[in-house]
């Protein structure tokens, strides 16, 4: 599937609110998360509302002048009366100049609305992986946990007999501190991260949520940085603001044809003591005093702003796409060589509970091995979930696909 095919639902949907009761479960599968975005997030809606704000500007600046009516009485010699109706007209090139730069503003509205919600998309799965990922470190924890507890009950055996020492007794102690201070971590980063991530999709932050599509390493293959950046023309926000300094380029050509900018008919009736006539005329503002420069200049300046603008976009998206394909390969080379030493079995914890009981492995060595698997842990997911993160950027910057997730039953987040 290409990526965001399901992109036209989230231009095609009517948007809804929808919320959830704090009893509720919300079941999400990773491929889900698009559509249910569309039908609860109030990001989406802030996105769809914002360009419907540009659609209606552009209508309201466009549409055509009421006529006004007039009534007056004049008395010098005779008592006259006057009924005029009188409409000012836009002169047609202004007007038609006005057009063109809305169709170039309202166009690159248009291409800001699907840069946002690339990035909408991005930071979603983004949110989900860093979710399932954390959850299996709060998993891999509590193992260990569990395996300094089993320890500490036998060192605290030792220790009464008399073959353990004070100072070993306490360093298992604190070795579980550490490991419950780890745990604590990362349990408050797991809930900070649910709670951003549940008021973004629009689910209430007491509602209970189970994600169960199962995360897990996965290689990618790169294309070369060069054919990234070709794409760079083709990004929504390099055609938004491509579109921004054709709509001012249009103003600045409205702005010096309004030199003269409309003109005004009127005409009605004119009623003399029973005699009955009609008045007509027209009205031309004089450029005499003001010709318009200084409006002309204000959109100059705001044209020099935008070619600023496009220029530092290309470069900054220029490194970006470099940054980010060099950490991707490196990151890939990187968890491909360590995957294999990561798995969600309690092997290693019971290996260690074992030796230790059977006298295999001294207490030192044990709380060494633990304290290593620990730091090995979180480095590994926390450069998984990097990994994850910036693939979905460059995913939303080439407007491609590169990762897909099996979905089975997995544990509740």
């Amino acid at each position: 599937m290409s990526f965001y095919s399901k992109r036209s639902i989230l231009f095609g949907l009517l948007i809804t609110s929808s919320a959830f009761s704090q009893n509720e479960t919300v079941t999400l599968t990773f491929d889900e998360l698009i559509e249910f975005a569309t039908r609860h997030s109030p990001s989406v809606q802030i996105i769809e509302r914002t360009y419907s704000l540009t659609n209606t500007d552009q209508k309201i600046d466009l549409q055509w002048a009421n006529p006004n009516i007039s009534y007056s009485q004049e008395f010098v010699a005779e008592l006259e009366h006057y009924i005029t109706l009188d409409k000012q007209i836009e002169v047609p090139w202004v007007y038609s100049e006005r057009r063109r730069g809305w169709d170039a503003q309202l166009e690159s509205a248009g291409y800001e609305k699907e840069a946002q919600i690339r990035r909408f998309i991005s930071d979603l799965k983004s949110g989900y992986i860093e979710l399932k990922l954390l959850g299996k470190q709060l998993k891999h924890l509590n193992h260990l946990k569990e395996a300094i507890v089993d320890i500490s009950d036998v060192a605290q055996d030792q220790f009464k007999e008399g073959s353990l020492s004070g100072i070993e007794q306490h360093l298992v102690q604190m070795t579980l501190i550490n490991l419950n201070a780890r745990l604590q971590d990362t349990e408050r980063m797991t809930q900070s991260v649910k709670s951003r991530w549940k008021a973004t999709l629009g689910i209430n932050t007491l509602a209970d949520l189970r994600l169960v599509t199962d995360i897990r390493f996965q290689s990618v293959t790169l294309d070369t940085i060069d054919q990234y950046l070709s794409l760079i023309p083709n990004t929504p926000g390099y055609k938004q603001l491509a579109k921004m300094k054709m709509a001012i380029r249009s103003r600045i050509q409205m702005e010096q044809k309004r030199v003269i900018p409309h003109f005004s008919l009127f005409g009605g009736s004119k009623r003399v003591e029973g005699d009955q006539g009609y008045v007509a005329g027209i009205s031309i503002p004089l450029p005499v005093l003001n010709r318009n420069k200084a409006v002309i200049q204000q959109q100059k300046i705001q044209l020099e702003i935008a070619e600023s603008e496009f220029a530092l976009y290309r470069h900054n998206l220029h490194g970006k796409i470099e940054t980010l394909v060099m950490n991707i390969k490196s990151l890939n080379t990187w968890l491909e060589n360590i995957e294999v030493h990561f798995d969600e079995n309690q092997d290693i914890t019971i290996g260690l509970i074992t030796a230790y009981q059977e006298g295999w492995m001294s207490l030192m060595e044990i709380l060494n091995a633990v304290q290593i698997h620990a730091d090995g842990d979180q480095q590994y997911y926390n450069q998984l979930i990097v990994y994850y993160h910036d693939i979905f950027q460059l995913e939303a910057i080439i407007g491609q696909t590169m990762v897909t997730f099996s979905t089975h039953e997995g544990d509740k987040q």
